[in-house]
């Protein structure tokens, strides 16, 4: 009991999914994407907040030519827009191959868990219903002028 409002007061699932989320593999998979999510994150955002450091505090570096007109400023610049990107392709594939087949297993398994749980209830509900029916009931006048009674 205890127990109980300790996991609904975290914030804990309620319900028929309740047992899919402390299954082992959607831990995996939580545990998989907030890895990657984080290390994605923590290198945009790095690599974003260098260049903004950079052309804050360093611009006689940043001024310096690389070929032509093109300086350091423009070249860090566009390789945010590559390295953008690049990120973007290593999150879709990491995420193919590591987070979408566990990820389709799992909802395979809710789905089915879900069909199963709804036949129960339409079951139960259709047992309640025969077991609430009674024949219509009739009047005393009604049976007397069947049985051939006036």
């Amino acid at each position: 009991m205890v127990g109980e409002a300790r996991h609904r007061s975290a914030g804990a699932p309620r319900g028929w999914y309740a047992g899919l989320a402390q299954d082992r593999r959607f831990r995996l998979l939580r545990t998989r994407f907030y890895r990657l999510a984080i290390g994605i994150v923590a290198s945009f955002l790095g690599w974003y907040f260098l260049y903004i450091w950079l052309s804050a505090f360093a611009r006689e570096f940043m001024a310096r030519p690389v070929v032509g007109n093109i300086n350091v400023a423009l070249l860090l610049g566009v390789l945010q827009f590559v390295s953008t990107f690049a990120l973007a392709w290593r999150y879709s594939r990491y995420a193919r191959r590591m987070l979408d087949p566990l990820s389709e297993q799992l909802r395979e398994e809710a789905a089915a868990m879900e069909a199963e749980r709804e036949h129960a209830e339409r079951l139960a509900a259709e047992r309640q219903r025969i077991e609430s029916w009674a024949p219509p009931r009739r009047n005393a006048a009604h049976r007397r002028t069947r049985e051939g009674r006036s």
